[in-house]
């Protein structure tokens, strides 16, 4: 791992407690609690005490003007998806509404995450600069970085904001996603069976709230649906694999075992579940139209993921534990005046990039901090893309990894041991080289001095470590993101940290593999 750069410790584990009424629309200050539970005060059933996220002021450092025509914005992040399986990439999930809108705009077909975690993932996209600066945010239950996002450049600039979460990993309590949105909708009912919030009701609250602006917005849109269960509706449910005879579906009761790298599922049980997968992805596309028909025509419009999910590799159906591309290679597509209808950009750009790409085609200013880049050049055929993009994990797992893609290359760095593959003779990542470990040394050491000086600019962590509540870690379980039943997982999580601290102890561990 990059030596001196991991503040990150349990990146967005902290996940939310249940709340009021599914599909209630909860407009509240961000950073304030919800309504209440059943028996108890705001948003904890039971009586306890809800947790606060943790809420910076942010500092600005703005380059350039305003324009004078500004545009809306409209940023739709699709969790967990893989770009490979998508229609518009080629894939075989049929995606129709992703692909008209890509014949109005770009496509991007080598686009990657910085982490395979929600939180740390979205913190990346919403400020321009890699999960690094953010510290440990699902520690924290919210970031350090006191750099703007989007949404806090936006409001300052006179946009009405509004950001409406489809997922637990994204809801206020668990990461402090809240900053600089007038308008934070992250309240619904949480079922551990499943931990979305349905896509029509996060569709209808967005284009309820845009339908009533009467000036330049700044609209975030997530949706879980994509997330681990594998549960798609009729047709989609047997779309893909109408012949499945055998006895797995995608819940967690039938998958946690493989999940958890107990045994091995078989390559046709594998292919079932695939299938669940690409009849999620359908599904999504089918429910975005009524959200892109309401989108203004002059608008920016952004359509991307935080993550893909893993099928391959020996680490079956989650996503948090690994860096191949299937898990880090992400749907980039972006519609708005200026971007070339139909463009296609084969150049490597990282989720860093989205920020300054919105903002710039928003006629908004940047900030001086930002490492992303401006898309825009790329979409006309000018400029270069990223010559490395560098993915971590969760830095205290045992088997913490990093990855740098560039030139051709992969150096998949795991647990001391590194692997570098050639990935335009080997795509599947199956064959490691010889003797390459010092591979993108260079780059790796330009990008480590750019994020180095940025460091100063977290800012200091709250003062209460997490706990998680017995609601929360049913939660966890249900996501497959520590083990369930015996209670010997991971603990509860380790206490915020802030700059140039380690974690005090033995670090929590990943789902067993």
């Amino acid at each position: 791992m990059s030596p001196g750069l991991w503040l990150l410790g349990l990146a967005c584990t902290g996940a939310p407690e249940p709340s009021g009424p599914q599909g209630a629309v909860a407009e509240r200050p961000p950073g304030q609690p919800g309504p209440p539970g059943p028996n108890g005060p705001p948003g904890r059933p039971g009586g306890a005490a809800s947790p606060k996220p943790h809420i910076l002021k942010p500092t600005f450092e703005l380059v350039g003007q305003p324009s004078e025509t500004l545009r809306s914005v409209v940023i739709i992040s699709l969790d967990t998806t893989r770009a490979d399986r998508l229609a518009v990439y080629g894939g075989r999930a049929e995606t129709p509404n992703l692909t008209a809108f890509t014949q109005a705009g770009a496509r991007f077909d080598a686009a990657f995450t910085h982490f395979p975690e929600t939180c740390p993932a979205h913190w990346s996209m919403m400020s321009g600069v890699p999960p690094e600066l953010h510290g440990n945010v699902g520690a924290n239950r919210g970031s350090l970085y006191t750099g703007p996002t989007i949404a806090e450049i936006a409001k300052q600039g006179g946009y009405a904001t509004a950001a409406f979460i489809g997922g637990v990993t994204l809801q206020d309590v668990s990461c402090g996603f809240s900053r600089g949105f007038d308008n934070f909708d992250d309240r619904f009912d949480v079922d551990t069976d499943d931990m979305r919030r349905p896509a029509a009701e996060v569709t209808a609250a967005a284009t309820t709230w845009m339908s009533a602006q009467t000036g330049p917005f700044f609209a975030f849109v997530h949706y879980f649906d994509a997330h681990f269960p594998y549960t798609p509706t009729a047709p989609w449910d047997t779309r893909y694999d109408p012949d499945y005879t055998g006895t797995l579906d995608g819940r967690d009761r039938s998958l946690d075992p493989y999940r958890r790298g107990d045994t091995t599922p078989s390559p046709r049980d594998v292919e079932h579940i695939l299938a669940l997968y690409d009849g999620e992805l359908s599904e999504l596309d089918a429910s975005l139209k009524p959200l892109l028909a309401a989108i203004p025509a002059d608008a920016v419009v952004i359509i991307t993921a935080d993550h893909g999910e893993s099928f391959e590799h020996d680490y079956y159906f989650n996503h948090r534990g690994a860096l191949w591309d299937p898990v880090i290679r992400v749907p980039l597509l972006v519609r708005a005046p200026g971007v070339p209808a139909g463009a296609v950009v084969t150049e490597q750009v990282g989720l860093i990039d989205v920020a300054p790409t919105a903002l710039q085609l928003a006629g908004l200013p940047l900030d001086g901090r930002m490492m992303g880049r401006d898309l825009t050049a790329l979409t006309r055929g000018e400029g270069e893309g990223r010559a490395v993009i560098v993915s971590n994990t969760d830095p205290w797992m045992s088997d913490a990894q990093e990855s740098a893609r560039g030139g051709g290359l992969k150096r998949l760095e795991k647990g001391g041991a590194v692997a570098v593959y050639d990935l335009s003779a080997d795509p599947g990542e199956q064959r490691p080289l010889t003797g390459r470990d010092d591979a993108l040394a260079a780059e790796r050491a330009a990008y480590e001095a750019q994020v180095t000086p940025l460091k100063v600019h977290q800012g200091a962590p709250p003062a209460n470590a997490i706990q998680h509540s017995p609601e929360e870690r049913a939660q966890l379980e249900a996501l497959g993101y520590i083990p369930a039943g015996d209670g010997k997982g991971r603990p509860p999580g380790p206490p915020p940290q802030g700059p140039g601290q380690g974690p005090p102890g033995p670090p929590p561990g990943p789902p067993k593999r």
